[in-house]
């Protein structure tokens, strides 16, 4: 299995030369199978940057088949929704998956305002050409998609709950925590170690540098010693920090994973948007 990081930034997306190495769009992240099945985990201004690539091949002909994992619905993790060019052509079979938000409207609903006419010229899920398909999920259930298994579980994110994702393919484990805030940073939920036992590559949230985190506390983001309690004692096998500040500079994020992966037994990697890796 391979992985792309296409956004890793949080809130908004930033640009200028202080930037440049991790990237400045919002959170998109696409896993590949080796046998070539795709998955992307939401739709920030960094799934644009995927559907140029994707329009390369069958996606432009049409022929594109592409299931949407959503931890939930803030903007910076749908912003690239009216953008994401494979949903303009006809053949395209588009899955978003994610949970119903706490305000009891629908997935669906939700994200048909998105597409509404005081915020897009699209005015619609209806008039995009490609077949796109919504589905509710329940966190705690796993779904099946092809080539990947798929383990969910709600997480804490300030006043609600977003969506994680434990995902399986290859006979490796990637694991997609962001946007959660645990009671304490020594005290991560239940949930949070499950979906992350064990896994080849674990993706947590960190929104703010360990020293910053106090004046920061119940916004529903975690600092980066959070994701090495969670890697530690779930066992995982790497740590990558994401969900990056968008004030943070790359210089800002070099000296966060120096600091954390001095203390920490797992090896730390920030997320950085380019090539693909391998897990």
């Amino acid at each position: 299995m391979k992985i792309r990081f296409w956004g890793v930034r949080g809130s908004f997306a930033m640009s200028g030369r202080e930037f440049l190495r991790y990237g400045g769009n919002t959170t998109s992240v696409e896993l590949v199978t080796d046998a070539g099945k795709r998955l992307l985990i939401d739709l920030g201004t960094g799934a644009t940057e995927l559907a140029k690539e994707l329009m390369t091949g069958e996606f432009c002909k049409g022929q594109g088949a592409l299931p949407i994992l959503l931890s939930h619905t803030h903007l910076d993790h749908i912003q690239g929704l009216p953008f994401f060019s494979p949903f303009f052509i006809k053949g395209n079979q588009i899955r978003i998956l994610g949970a119903a938000p706490l305000s009891g409207i629908s997935l669906e609903a939700t994200l048909q305002n998105q597409l509404s006419p005081h915020y897009s010229p699209l005015n619609g899920l209806e008039n995009l050409a490609a077949g796109v398909k919504i589905e509710t999920i329940i966190p705690g259930t796993t779904v099946t998609l092809p080539g990947f298994e798929v383990l969910t579980g709600a997480v804490p994110h300030g006043s609600m709950w977003t969506t994680a994702y434990r995902i399986t393919a290859d006979g490796k484990t990637v694991t997609f925590l962001s946007d959660v805030e645990y009671p304490a940073i020594d005290e991560p939920i239940p949930a949070a170690l499950v979906l992350a036992h064990e896994a080849d590559l674990l993706i947590h949230d960190a929104m703010y540098a360990d020293d910053d985190y106090e004046r920061s506390k119940g916004w529903g983001h975690s600092p980066a010693r959070a994701g090495v309690v969670v890697a530690e004692r779930a066992g995982a096998k790497k740590l990558a920090l994401f969900h990056h500040n968008p004030d943070a500079t790359d210089d800002m994020i070099d000296a966060v994973v120096e600091r954390t992966a001095a203390r920490s037994a797992v090896p730390v990697i920030a997320a950085a948007e380019g090539n693909y890796l391998d897990i």
